[in-house]
């Protein structure tokens, strides 16, 4: 890992704090198609692609464009902030010449909405989000589009996110992967997800790196 040149990110959970405005949000649009689920129903039926979440969670098809909609305005209506971390992390990562990328199951206008509002933009050489791909994490082509884009061979790359669809669409690339633990991904999960390491958070990185 200490050799890779290039470091992608996943984002929700793992380097911006939207766990809280991502439930509250699913639980308005779930309740509005009839549906009640606590904490621990809502992280079991989880998934970066919603719409994965959709089904298992009994919203019809002809749905899905309405419920979209109304998670966007409702997550709007709230602030999600980066971890107090990131800034630092990513300053360290640019400073030790590393590439450093997103790959997101969120969407475009609302991720790059988030980067500009939290200055975070210019650290990112590839940001692909959800309609970038017709396949999802933890299918392998995002991760894939990102690698393309910025020409890096999947093993000089390490993929850090806070899920098992991140571990896995990282392992099938064959890049080094690192699960970091948040609200989306208790530690308990990332270990049956079997990532090449685990981390508290994504800020302990340039250190497992050797850059600090």
């Amino acid at each position: 890992m200490r050799q890779a040149t290039t470091i992608l990110f996943d984002w929700d959970g793992t380097l911006i704090d939207s766990y809280s405005a991502g439930y509250r949000a699913s639980i308005k649009v779930l309740k509005h198609f009839g549906i009640d689920v606590d904490r621990e129903q809502f992280l079991e039926t989880y998934s970066p692609n919603w719409y994965d979440s959709y089904e298992k969670l009994g919203v019809p098809r002809s749905d899905w464009d309405d419920a979209d909609q109304m998670w966007r305005r409702t997550y709007r209506e709230q602030v999600s902030k980066p971890f107090p971390f990131v800034l630092t992390l990513l300053t360290r990562l640019r400073e030790a010449d590393r590439t450093l990328g997103l790959v997101t199951s969120g969407d475009r206008d609302r991720v790059l909405g988030e980067l500009e509002s939290h200055a975070l933009t210019d650290f990112f050489a590839v940001v692909v989000c959800f309609e970038d791909t017709v396949e999802k994490k933890p299918h392998p082509a995002p991760l894939q589009r990102a690698l393309r884009e910025i020409r890096i061979e999947p093993e000089k790359a390490v993929f850090v996110g806070d899920r098992p669809e991140d571990i896995e669409m990282g392992r099938k690339v064959g890049s080094f992967t690192v699960g970091v633990e948040s609200e989306y991904g208790p530690r308990q999960i990332l270990e049956e997800a079997e990532p090449d390491l685990i981390l508290p958070h994504a800020g302990h990185l340039p250190k497992s790196l050797g850059l600090e």
